[in-house]
């Protein structure tokens, strides 16, 4: 019997895929690895099939080095790699390392079908066995894309947690396309400037619009498009130290104007906004909505014609039917909250559910949404709890099952055209940002004390 190989001294850790340009031509492969000593690391790839023979040894075309830099608060490295040029109709194979240092496991991206696709959205994850379970449950459902929606790993400036978190998603996240936000427990890892540094320096997302601060290929506020569906990933003011408020609130204005003008002249069926933090919830604490968000987000969500908002934040499960501003309204927009990632279970206010909300669930779980022209259909897959009492709330056993099931339709052509509208400038977006600002500090410390509570 031959003796075991060595472990290599220096392997790719918390490998995950991204887009920075076209879902259909381009994919950004990210990855960490230990110490600053590691030789340089490149990727292997290819999208040819493997012949007959070669299923257990990894044979690629192509190869490309890789840019590294200091991984924030750990002594690692995050190498950073874009492909172009992808054929759009094949699946990409791909292993990150060196010859030296040691190989990652070999992973595959499956190419999307734009005219029928899917994804699913969770929030609020963090390193538990509830988080663990939420991963495997995700791996048996079929997808094309990952969104978080903020409070990844709950490493609260402790940042070795955030090697545990990608150990344990990497799974899911090297065989997806992944797309996050950050949340309030990002903001932890880093101060003023440095406000989450480590979500800005471990993920790649694409750059915003407009940029007048460094580029950052961690971005917390960006956009992008899969098939007919635009897509707008903001921060809702969680890092409001690192200075970026003003330009994020520039930026949504000017990508969601850009989208519902693209929507009215048939390019696309439906904007989607992912942030951390809900606009209305009910959970027990935070009810009946973040004031903060509906002066400042709820008005361009309804001008721009936003047809899907996804949000984590409060650790329930709950969705609404088409509202604005509270009050169920046709042309608004559909509140899909899914802060049910794993962190912890949470309860729903005593004093009932508001009229705007369609389906609630408390335990564990994710959403997941199909795609197809004209239409997008979600559902909601869960977890029960033991019970609600605060000493068996936390422990989750029962399988999970499908607990909601609904439809979004696409948008009449005139509701399209209505909502066809110019950006509005700077000088009346930012008019009372001084009150805004203090309004969201404020909401980011009563956050931290709900935590720090529950």
């Amino acid at each position: 019997m031959e003796p075991p190989e060595p472990p290599a001294p220096f392997p790719p850790r918390g490998v995950h895929a991204s887009i920075e340009e076209s879902s259909l031509t381009s994919r950004s492969i990210t990855w960490f690895t230990d110490t600053s000593h590691a030789p340089a690391q490149r990727l292997e790839y290819d999208q040819e099939p493997l012949l007959e023979g070669q299923q257990n040894t990894p044979v690629f075309l192509h190869q490309r080095q890789a840019s590294s830099e200091a991984t924030f608060g750990v002594d690692a490295q995050t190498h950073r790699i874009k492909i172009d040029g992808l054929d759009p109709d094949k699946p990409v194979r791909y292993r990150v390392g060196s010859p030296s240092g040691g190989w990652s496991p070999v992973y595959q991206l499956t190419p999307i079908n734009t005219q029928n696709w899917s994804f699913v959205h969770y929030g609020d994850q963090g390193v538990s066995v509830r988080a663990q379970r939420v991963t495997e449950e995700i791996l048996k459902q079929p997808r094309d894309l990952a969104i978080i929606a903020g409070d990844l790993s709950y490493a609260d400036g402790e940042q070795s947690v955030w090697d545990t978190w990608f150990d344990l998603v990497e799974p899911l996240l090297a065989n997806t396309i992944t797309m996050a936000a950050a949340g309030n427990h990002e903001s932890k890892d880093g101060d003023g400037l440095q406000s989450g540094k480590a979500f800005k320096s471990r993920l790649t997302h694409p750059d915003p619009l407009l940029n007048n601060l460094n580029p950052n290929p961690g971005s917390t506020y960006y956009g992008f498009d899969i098939g007919r569906v635009h897509f707008f990933v903001s921060s809702a003011g969680a890092l409001i130290d690192d200075f970026t408020l003003a330009e994020e609130l520039i930026n949504l204005e000017i990508d969601l104007a850009k989208a519902a003008l693209r929507r009215a002249r048939g390019e696309l069926d439906f904007i989607i906004l992912i942030q951390h933090y809900p606009i209305w919830t009910d959970q027990d604490g935070r009810s009946p909505a973040n004031l903060t968000l509906v002066a400042l987000q709820e008005n361009i969500l309804l001008r721009y014609g936003v047809d899907l908002l996804l949000v984590g934040h409060d650790h329930i499960y709950q969705r609404s039917v088409p509202m604005g501003f509270g009050i169920p309204s046709r042309l608004g927009y559909v509140q899909v909250l899914t802060g049910t990632g794993g962190q912890s279970v949470r309860l729903f206010d005593d004093n009932g559910i508001q009229r705007w909300s369609a389906s609630e669930f408390v335990g564990i779980g994710f959403s997941r949404f199909e795609v197809e022209p004209g239409r997008i259909k979600g559902y909601f897959y869960g977890a029960a709890p033991q019970g609600l009492g605060d000493d068996v709330r936390q422990t989750v056993t029962d399988p999970f099952a499908l607990h909601d099931e609904f439809e979004v339709e696409q948008r009449d052509w005139l509701a399209c055209q209505n909502c066809a509208l110019p950006a509005r400038p700077a000088s009346e977006l930012l008019q009372d940002f001084p009150a805004l600002v203090a309004h969201t500090r404020e909401r980011n410390r009563r956050a931290m004390e709900h935590h720090s509570h529950g």
